[in-house]
């Protein structure tokens, strides 16, 4: 039985190289798999969008936007300026994949 303070350790521990970039290929995975976080991504574009602009171009709803766009700010795909959304050069790589 692994001791409760071995345990910390072992998920407190970062993971290394090669397995931090299978952990980024995987989050890269799931946004560009995602329909809503495809459509936000392609519709913010290299120019950036207000979420106005997101919400009535993608005809979405209030929670389901705040939710993807929550998901893409914590995976640093997209971050907030000056009151627009702007993709980050991770969010770029994902645009330029599905173009």
């Amino acid at each position: 039985m692994v001791e409760k303070d071995d345990l910390e350790d072992i998920i407190m521990t970062k993971p290394g190289p090669r397995e931090a970039k299978k952990i980024e290929h995987d989050m890269l995975n799931r946004a560009a798999s995602n329909p809503v976080r495809r459509k936000l991504i392609k519709e913010i574009g290299i120019y950036g969008a207000s979420k106005e602009d997101l919400l009535k171009n993608l005809n979405l709803q209030e929670t389901s936007f705040k939710f993807q766009i929550d998901y893409l700010l914590h995976q640093e795909l997209v971050k907030e300026e000056e009151g627009k959304y702007r993709l980050t050069d991770k969010g770029l790589e994902i645009l330029e994949m599905h173009r």
